[in-house]
């Protein structure tokens, strides 16, 4: 985990830098928002619909349609069913993501379609579980509105985390956010 946040951080100066240097008016917003996860394909037979949260840095060029964000998520998906013994193995999946998003024009709302990839920890919340990191795309369609001085956002993204088969295939989850950027 250590290592994901060092790359994490190096390519985040890496960015500013390259965006400082390349263009003169460059936009920053700070993004938080929440909302339900909804768990799809092999993950739906076994947990149910949990809840997300995003922080997000968005930074891009205000002439310009395209951009990068990258987003810190977290979502947790609760068991289906409780076992007899009644402790629950709820699925909690944290990642660290950097997206390109392509905004469409719009006055009062800016449609944009993001997607990306990134590192996925994934665990199950069971004594002596332990996380596993794995690879994983995500790509989804969104809304900006100004309110005031600042902008809400509406989005859902599909992901899908690589994994193994031996340790269950991969894992597809629809998290549907609203949040805000400053």
């Amino acid at each position: 985990m250590k290592q994901l946040i060092r790359v994490a951080g190096i390519t985040l100066l890496f960015s500013l830098t390259f965006f400082r240097s390349a263009v003169g008016q460059k936009t920053y917003a700070l993004g938080i928002g929440g909302g339900v996860a909804v768990p799809v394909g092999k993950l739906s037979d076994s947990q149910k619909t949990g809840y997300n949260g995003t922080v997000a840095l968005a930074i891009g060029v205000s002439e310009l349609p395209i951009g990068i964000r990258f987003d810190g998520i977290y979502n947790m998906f609760p068991l289906r069913t409780i076992p007899a013994g009644g402790s629950t193995s709820d699925l909690r999946v944290i990642g660290a993501l950097g997206n390109l998003i392509y905004a469409f024009s719009g006055t009062s709302a800016k449609p944009y379609v993001v997607f990306g990839g990134g590192y996925y920890g994934v665990k199950i919340d069971a004594p002596g579980a332990k996380s596993e990191s794995n690879f994983g795309v995500n790509a989804g369609l969104g809304a900006t509105f100004g309110v005031g001085p600042v902008a809400m956002f509406f989005e859902s993204r599909y992901h899908s985390i690589a994994r193994k088969a031996a340790k269950g295939g991969a894992i597809q989850f629809v998290p549907i956010t609203l949040g805000l950027m400053f």
